[in-house]
């Protein structure tokens, strides 16, 4: 076997390397939300005030946050809660990709039970598992309540 030959050599190329400064990031510092009027009114009830406290001596002191605590702020309501409006609304707005939810259709001349698949205009199209498992188209007009079976 051989020896190994180790010998410290200096580089064979430089690359001139200047130091750059990393950019600095600038925070976001204001945000806005969809429903802007519903939210304008939720954000006036819960608004957070900040005031600095001086010395008499004229430093800075404390922040002090006062907060004005809300009476009428709107608590979740449960789907059965929902006008008949609302119900369709919901479904509407429910993504696929959420575990599908059985629902009860209740018409006019009869109810189905099964799962809600998309909304054309006036028309519901459901995927109905009673009475027998097929597609069902119900006008909106014709519904008098959807009622949450589960999942």
């Amino acid at each position: 076997m051989g020896r190994k030959r180790s010998r410290k050599q200096s580089p064979l190329f430089y690359i001139n390397q200047p130091n750059i400064e990393l950019p600095q990031p600038d925070m976001q510092k204001n945000f806005s939300f969809k429903n802007s009027e519903e939210m304008s009114e939720n954000q006036k009830v819960q608004e957070k005030t900040v005031e600095v406290v001086s010395d008499a001596s004229g430093n800075l002191g404390e922040e002090v946050i006062h907060e004005t605590e809300s009476v009428d702020v709107p608590k979740k309501r449960n789907f059965n809660e929902y006008t008949l409006e609302e119900k369709v609304k919901h479904l509407k707005l429910v993504p696929a990709s959420v575990a599908k939810v059985k629902y009860e259709f209740i018409t006019i001349e009869r109810s189905y039970k099964g799962y809600f698949m998309e909304m054309k205009g006036e028309v519901l199209f459901i995927h109905s598992i009673s009475p027998r498992k097929k597609s069902v188209s119900i006008l909106k007009e014709d519904l008098v309540d959807i009622k949450r079976v589960g999942l």
